[in-house]
C-alpha cells in the first residue's frame, strides 16, 4: 500500500507491485515526512538529503520551480495556496513524485525503474496463481490474444459446470479446474 497522488494530504493509500520497486515504501516516507513538518526547511539535513538524492535526484527548490512551471502551465487551482503555505507546498513536490511514479512505469523510464508505480489488487496476484505451471506463466506469453481466449474459455467450462451441477450430474470438484492451455487465434475474414 502506498499513498495516494490525488489523496496525498488525506492519507488515501491504494495497491502497488512491490517487487523490483521502492515506490511504496519511499511514498510512505514521504507522507511520514508530510505529517511531521509543516515545511520543508524544517526538515532533518538527513531527510533533506534523502529527499534530493533519492526522491527528487534535484534540489528542492529546482524540483519546486519545475512543479510550479507544470501548475502554471495547467492552470491549477493549488497553486495560489502553495505560494502562500509551505506545508501546501511540500504536498504539491511530493505528489508530483507520486504521479511522475506512474508515468516513468507507462514510459518505460529505465533510469526510474525503483520508482515504478504500477497499481494492482487482489486480481493480479489470482491471475498469477491460475496460470502457475501452465504455458502463460512466462510473462513472453502472454498475449492479450491468448489470455482473452483462455478467460473465455475458461468461463464457457465453469458456465458449463455450475449447469451441470445445478441440473444434478454428479461432478467431481476438480472438474471445475480449468488450467490455460494454448488456443488458436484465427482472426482471418473467412472465420468471422
Amino acid at each position: 500500500m502506498a499513498p495516494a497522488a490525488d489523496m496525498f494530504e488525506l492519507g488515501v493509500k491504494v495497491q502497488v507491485l512491490k517487487r523490483a520497486t521502492m515506490f511504496a515504501s519511499k511514498a510512505q516516507r514521504l507522507y511520514d515526512i508530510y505529517r511531521h513538518h509543516d515545511d520543508l526547511a524544517a526538515l532533518s539535513p538527513r531527510d533533506r538529503e534523502w529527499l534530493e538524492r533519492q526522491v527528487f535526484r534535484n534540489s528542492c527548490e529546482a524540483e519546486w520551480e519545475l512543479t510550479r512551471a507544470y501548475l502554471t502551465k495547467t492552470g491549477s487551482p493549488f497553486l495560489a495556496k502553495a505560494e502562500r503555505d509551505p506545508k501546501a507546498r511540500m504536498a504539491l513536490l511530493f505528489r508530483r513524485y507520486l504521479s511522475q511514479g506512474s508515468q516513468w512505469a507507462r514510459d518505460g523510464v529505465e533510469d526510474r525503474a525503483i520508482d515504478f508505480q504500477i497499481w494492482c489488487g487482489p486480481a493480479m496476484g489470482a491471475f498469477n496463481d491460475w496460470v502457475r505451471g501452465s504455458f502463460l506463466e512466462p510473462v513472453a506469453n502472454r498475449t492479450v490474444g491468448q489470455i482473452g481466449l483462455n478467460l473465455l474459455e475458461g468461463a464457457a467450462a465453469l458456465t458449463r459446470f455450475q449447469q451441470l451441477r445445478m441440473a444434478g450430474v454428479p461432478l467431481s470438484p476438480n472438474a471445475a479446474d480449468f488450467a490455460p492451455r494454448p488456443l488458436a487465434l484465427d482472426w482471418t475474414d473467412e472465420a468471422a
